[in-house]
């Protein structure tokens, strides 16, 4: 090595380094991963355990039967359900034929959702979003006050104006 300058001494040094490293990352490393997913197995599994056993046990108490009682249940309105499906469609139809008993327009449109982004107020109208001023789905109307409670919607045809009310 003597006969090496300094820079050719520096290129060996990291060489070996850069071996050294990859015999690390080869050999030393996944062994070392191994022992930490038998060792977070068995640590995981005395908490699911312990969690499961107090279900069991919760299970006979009045809160607990309640709960699995409510969970059972059907749910009157879906909040996960897709609005572009067939079955959504469905159960609008369906909403609208209860409310048939009101009156015109108040029988066939659902106002069923608000958001206040700050200026913009949104109404959710038979599962589309709408501003004040917008024209709805339906022919002739336009959507012309949002509140978190009500819509106000005018007929452009005969200027009869209809306050909606929110349906949850």
């Amino acid at each position: 090595m003597d006969k090496l300058k300094t820079r050719e001494k520096i290129i060996v040094v990291i060489a070996a380094l850069g071996v050294l490293y990859a015999g690390y990352v080869y050999f030393i490393e996944p062994a070392i991963k191994k022992a930490k997913i038998k060792d977070s197995k068995q640590e995981i599994s005395t908490p699911v355990s312990i969690v499961k056993n107090d279900l069991i046990k919760d299970a006979d108490a009045p809160m607990g039967k309640y709960v699995i009682a409510r969970a059972e249940t059907d749910w009157k309105k879906n909040p996960f359900v897709d609005r572009n499906s067939s079955s959504y469609k469905e159960w609008a139809s369906i909403q609208r034929a209860a409310a048939a008993g009101s009156s015109g327009v108040a029988g066939k449109i659902i106002y069923s959702g608000y958001v206040d982004a700050g200026r913009k107020k949104i109404a959710i109208i038979d599962g589309f979003e709408y501003q004040a001023g917008d024209q709805l789905e339906m022919e002739g109307y336009i959507l012309k006050q949002v509140t978190p409670s009500q819509v106000l919607i005018l007929n452009k045809n005969t200027g009869i104006e209809v306050d909606i009310p929110i349906s949850e």
